[in-house]
């Protein structure tokens, strides 16, 4: 990691390209530092998460194979999938974020970064996204019970327009999480500032947020398929032969174990690159309407000259 590149700044307008490469450079600058906070801090998750998702995997295999559906094995691996999943989310956004701002205000930018810098802004950061999950479950419970009041009313006719504006609408609120992280607002203020940046940039967030889910998709497909073929193989085979060889061999739980335990920590890896590249896309989105690199120029100014 080299601090004599240029720096990386949040708030500047760029255009399409810009923004997916920022988000590479950005990873490729800071790659040791964001592996090794998001092991130290993501890895013991992704360790438990393997051990639901092989569970989950297993009784859906026996649906496939028997048609013999486990409600509550089913339940049992999906409900802590779904509890890890959250709090791995929640952990990922706090850190990338804390170390994107800090990224920036700190002289040496991340090299040499402890963890006891981070710690309070991963904290914050936390509680502030806690109270966020919170509204946003409320907000978008109302707009889910008004389109079923809708539906409703309106019958199943009414279920494609309803597709539509959901695919319209919801752009509008992705810039909610880099609002409220990286500035000091309320939520709701954090909503209104997602609405009217999303309103004005909505195809660039659309563009963004596809070509990262499908480079993340891929990556993370190749990454995961000797865990799958290994859980199939597993539950064909042990279903047809109780004794399978290899395929029932403790070395083979292990080391399907671990390819797991890869899959989930790539995954979590994976998802920075959303982290920030949404977080360019808002800084784009903060200077090209509300011209905040100008702002930000005029303060670093003002504060030099106190300074003298």
């Amino acid at each position: 990691m080299s601090t004599e590149r240029p720096l990386i700044k949040l708030y500047r307008t760029r255009k399409f390209g810009e923004k997916i490469s920022d988000t590479f450079d950005f990873v490729r600058e800071n790659w040791r530092t964001l592996f090794k906070y998001v092991t130290y801090l993501l890895l013991p998750l992704a360790l438990v998460q393997t051990f639901a998702m092989g569970s989950y995997m297993t009784n859906y295999m026996s649906i496939a194979t028997q048609g013999t559906p486990d409600a509550a094995g089913i339940l049992a691996s999906v409900l802590p999938m779904g509890v890890v999943g959250v709090l791995a989310a929640l952990i990922l956004s706090a850190l990338t974020y804390t170390l994107m701002d800090l990224y920036e205000r700190r002289p040496g930018r991340l090299q040499g970064v402890t963890f006891s810098e981070l710690r309070p802004g991963i904290l914050k950061r936390m509680g502030r996204q806690i109270a966020l999950v919170v509204t946003s479950l409320v907000v978008f419970g109302v707009l889910f019970l008004i389109s079923g009041l809708l539906i409703t009313a309106l019958g199943y006719g009414a279920v494609l327009l309803l597709v539509v504006l959901w695919i319209a609408v919801l752009p509008l609120f992705a810039l909610v999480q880099p609002a409220y992280l990286f500035e000091p607002i309320g939520i709701v203020s954090a909503y209104a500032k997602s609405v009217r940046l999303g309103w004005k940039t909505w195809a660039g967030i659309v563009a963004v947020v596809i070509v990262l889910y499908i480079i993340i998709s891929i990556v993370q497909g190749v990454v995961s398929m000797p865990w799958y073929i290994m859980v199939i193989l597993n539950n064909i085979l042990g279903t047809q032969n109780g004794d399978a060889g290899v395929v029932s061999s403790f070395g083979y739980d292990v080391l399907q174990y671990l390819l797991g335990v890869v899959s989930s920590f790539a995954g979590y890896c994976l998802m920075t690159l959303l982290c920030i590249g949404t977080a360019y896309q808002y800084g784009h989105a903060c200077d090209k309407v509300d011209g905040v690199s100008v702002d930000h120029a005029i303060e670093n100014f003002e504060e030099l000259n106190d300074e003298h």
